[in-house]
């Protein structure tokens, strides 16, 4: 681990913004997929709602 690894392991602040949600996602890998499956399905739908023939 370099050390801006070691400065970021041993950080005594809380995580607050980017860095935060960067660190939940990387404790929680299942998380991102289910996102990415969402969003591609809401695009889908947003899709096949503006092309649909009225």
């Amino acid at each position: 681990m370099g050390v801006a690894g070691w400065r970021f392991a041993h950080m005594k602040r809380t995580l607050s913004g980017r860095a935060g949600v960067v660190a939940v996602l990387e404790e929680l890998p299942v998380i991102c997929s289910v996102v990415v499956a969402v969003g591609s399905m809401i695009m889908i739908g947003i899709m096949l709602y503006t092309d649909w023939p009225q």
